[in-house]
């Protein structure tokens, strides 16, 4: 697991989760969330929009709110190929010590699609 930074906007209830060791040269959006990758197309960011409604679909066991993700602590990812997929495991820390995982998968593209060269 990795440890990434992350900013949490209150306000617009927008999670910016990190790593200081990449910086963005693609996104892509899917849905309310924006995954940004390195020139080496390893993950260098994550922006979820409407945080608290979406990790309230992903972590069922805790009542998600803007203040839980105001207090949280610390942010490790844990990045897995499989087949044609990224799975990636968030596990955040909130000030009661507790560790809340979120799985998200998503295609991964490492070739050109054959229905864009007709």
């Amino acid at each position: 697991m990795q440890n990434f930074k992350f900013d949490y906007d209150k306000e617009n209830d927008d999670l910016f989760i990190y790593s200081t060791k990449s910086k963005s040269g693609a996104s892509v959006e899917i849905g309310d969330v924006v995954f940004d990758f390195d020139k080496d197309k390893k993950l260098a960011a994550i922006e979820i929009m409407n945080a608290t409604k979406f990790l309230k679909s992903l972590i069922v066991d805790h009542k998600f709110s803007k203040n839980t993700l105001s207090e949280l602590v610390s942010c490790e990812i844990e990045i897995n190929v499989q087949d044609n997929f990224l799975l990636i495991k968030i596990v955040f820390l909130v000030k009661e010590g507790r560790r809340l995982p979120a799985n998200l998968s998503i295609p991964r593209i490492s070739a050109s699609s054959p229905a864009l060269k007709c």
